[in-house]
């Protein structure tokens, strides 16, 4: 271990991000993996969610940043359109379900969403405890506007990938999402 750490000192003094801005350095050096295998080596580490983790983070962070520069709208905001989107109404607990976010954040987007005029809150008629909400013409203008940008961007991550590995990811992901109640709590 002790070896490693000498080793990875010394690399990572030598090491200089690229100009593009990514891990690797312009001399061929990757100091993404080069900090990454050792983590995952570690016992007792949750190696895949961690990964999982890693992924979405690197998929997620630089979409977001330019969805909320050039859109203003924050991450729980376009989770919120992407999901009215797909339905013709939801309640703020079905988005909470579905995107894994707290009823705070997602009761901030909606007030948000409301005041830009971008989506419609009505009282459920079965039960007036319940809100309602459903995308306005101008919400599903954005949502189209921004939902190319995470399709090309899934394309790019998974381009070192073959079809065949494509479809494998695919019924695994799907596997885990159907097995959601073992995991699945709301917070």
């Amino acid at each position: 271990m002790a070896a490693t750490r000498k080793s990875t000192r010394q690399t990572a003094s030598k090491s200089k991000s690229g100009a593009s801005g990514r891990p690797g350095g312009a001399d061929g050096e990757d100091r993404f993996l080069e900090l990454l295998v050792p983590l995952m080596s570690s016992p007792g580490v949750a190696k895949n969610a961690y990964r999982m983790s890693i992924f979405a983070n690197f998929f997620n962070g630089p979409i977001y940043a330019v969805i909320q520069k050039r859109f203003r709208l924050l991450r729980d905001e376009l989770n919120t359109l992407f999901c009215l989107a797909h339905f013709e109404e939801l309640s703020p607990r079905d988005i909470c379900l579905v995107m894994g976010r707290p009823k705070n954040s997602v009761s901030r987007a909606i007030s948000r969403l409301q005041e830009r005029d971008l989506i419609e809150v009505r009282d459920d008629p079965s039960d007036a405890r319940v809100d309602l909400l459903k995308l306005k013409p101008a919400g599903h203008h954005l949502y189209e506007e921004t939902r190319r940008m995470f399709v090309d961007r899934e394309e790019q991550m998974l381009s070192s990938l073959t079809n065949r590995e494509k479809d494998t990811l695919d019924r695994l992901l799907t596997k885990l999402m159907r097995s959601h109640e073992t995991w699945s709590d709301l917070y």
